[in-house]
């Protein structure tokens, strides 16, 4: 058997049961840390440090099952047989958000877009009214505290979800992330078993621009940033290194695309792009230069 395909990174669509985040064992932070399951016994747990960490470049913590059975000659595989083999049940279907939601909550009243709307006037002279354009056009959202909401919304208008973020004055992350959908789950807003389906950042401008290049960053921050400075492009998010996917390519089939990964990410951009089948891409190794996590927009504001 392939043990590359019998331990997978826990998640709904492998085990058909919600996502548990643990402690991570390298930073310490809490619930960033996804462990490997056996899909083949059960779909339990190899081990409590067998894994990986959702913060990629500050820790990079990635604990495989083949490390740890290389590292640990004396521990042996669990034996498979049809009977122990987990079929997981199917996901629950995809239910869309209200768009209500976004509607109600898109304000320029955030840390973020106090900073961006600031910044981008001043050191790249972004006037007033295309600074207006994208904020409209991305529907960014805020939330009571202040904190942004980058809304995922499909090509059919579609509400995947809400990325909150939290970001200090000087516009750099303050740590804070989470979710909209956490929220009204804990409000009872949605049942306990809604399944987060993430798209693409700004994917719902796709049809209003059929003859665009479409270019692709990780952080949606960047992705704002640049279709101010460059908005003759489509700009899109993955909304992180990880968040790359054949699946959430097959709807740019047909256009004409450039990916930009943040330094040290160009190679596994490149893997995962080699799945894809009907797109015209490039993945730019542009910034692989660069310092570690070095993206398009930190380039453009303080060029080297």
């Amino acid at each position: 058997m392939n043990n590359h395909f019998r331990y997978q990174l826990e998640t709904p669509k492998v085990t058909g049961r919600r996502q548990q985040k643990f402690t991570c064992p390298h930073c310490g932070k809490l619930k960033c840390f996804v462990r490997y399951v056996d899909t083949q016994n059960g779909c339990n747990y190899v081990a409590d440090h067998v894994g990986k960490c959702d913060h990629q470049h500050s820790c990079g913590y990635h604990y495989t099952p083949g490390d740890y059975y290389r590292d640990n000659q004396g521990v042996r595989e669990p034996a498979t047989t049809p009977e122990s083999r987990y079929t997981p049940p199917p996901l629950p279907p995809f239910q869309p958000l209200p768009m209500d939601y976004v509607l109600r909550s898109h304000s320029p009243h955030s840390t973020f877009w106090q900073w961006f709307s600031t910044e981008l006037a001043e050191k790249l002279q972004i006037s007033a009214e295309q600074l207006q354009r994208i904020y409209d056009d991305y529907l960014v959202g805020a939330t009571r505290e202040g904190n942004i909401i980058f809304w995922q919304i499909d090509q059919e208008r579609q509400v995947h979800g809400g990325h909150i973020m939290q970001y200090r004055p000087d516009g750099h992350r303050d740590g804070y992330q989470g979710w909209v959908h956490t929220r009204l789950i804990r409000k009872g807003l949605l049942p306990r078993d809604w399944t987060l389906y993430q798209c693409l950042f700004g994917l719902h401008l796709l049809s209003q621009r059929p003859d665009a290049h479409v270019c692709i960053v990780e952080s949606e921050k960047t992705a704002l940033i640049m279709a101010a400075h460059q908005p003759e492009y489509l700009w899109l998010a993955t909304c992180g290194s990880g968040g790359l996917s054949p699946e959430k390519l097959k709807c740019l089939q047909g256009r004409r695309v450039i990916l930009f990964p943040d330094s040290g990410c160009y190679e596994k951009w490149t893997h995962q792009l080699q799945l894809t089948t009907g797109i015209d891409y490039h993945v730019s190794p542009r910034l692989e230069s660069f310092p570690p996590n070095t993206d398009l927009a930190d380039l453009l504001l303080h060029p080297p």
